[in-house]
C-alpha cells in the first residue's frame, strides 16, 4: 500500500524587470551559461552555472504578433547541486533550477526565479540551507547583472 501526503512549500520568487530588450537579455544569458568564464559587459565573469535546457514555452504567433516570448531556462551548478543532494536528497525536486524569461512587448524583459533556500526551508537543515542560499545568491547575482541596462541596448535616435 502506498502512502501519500501533501507538504505546503513556501517559495520566495524574485522578479526582476528590466527595460533591456528580450533578445539582448537572452543573448547574455546564453553566452554566460554556455562558458565556464563567460563575458558579460565585456569582462570575464566567473560562474559555475551552466545551461542544461531551454524551452520556448510561448512564442509570438502571426495571429498575435504583440504577444511576447516566454522561455524557461534550466540551469545547474553541478558542484553545489551535488553537495546539496548529499545533504538533502529531496532538494532534487528544485535543482537544477528554473529561470523564467518573459518578453514584455514595448516594455522590456521580466526574469523570475524561485529560490531553493525557500523551497527547502521546511526541512530546517542549516547545512543544506547554507548551500542553497549560496546557490541562490549566485543565480540572483547573474540575473541582476544581466538585467542591468547597457549602452548598446539604447536605440540611436532617428535622423
Amino acid at each position: 500500500m502506498a502512502t501519500e501526503y501533501v507538504l505546503r512549500v513556501p517559495l520566495d520568487r524574485h522578479i526582476i524587470n528590466t527595460r533591456r530588450p528580450f533578445a539582448a537579455v537572452m543573448a547574455d544569458l546564453r553566452r554566460t551559461l554556455a562558458c565556464p568564464e563567460p563575458e558579460v559587459r565585456h569582462a570575464p565573469v566567473a560562474s559555475a552555472l551552466v545551461g542544461l535546457a531551454e524551452f520556448d514555452i510561448e512564442r509570438p504567433s502571426q495571429a498575435e504578433p504583440a504577444a511576447g516570448h516566454l522561455i524557461r531556462l534550466i540551469v545547474d551548478h553541478p558542484a553545489a547541486t551535488s553537495q546539496l543532494l548529499r545533504l538533502l536528497p529531496e532538494a532534487g525536486i528544485y535543482s537544477p533550477m528554473a529561470i523564467l524569461v518573459q518578453q514584455i512587448p514595448d516594455v522590456g524583459t521580466r526574469l523570475a526565479y524561485d529560490t531553493i533556500a525557500s523551497a527547502i526551508s521546511m526541512h530546517q537543515d542549516e547545512e543544506s540551507s547554507a548551500v542553497a542560499r549560496a546557490l541562490d545568491d549566485e543565480v540572483l547575482a547573474l540575473l541582476r547583472r544581466i538585467a542591468t541596462p547597457r549602452p548598446a541596448d539604447e536605440t540611436p535616435p532617428a535622423i
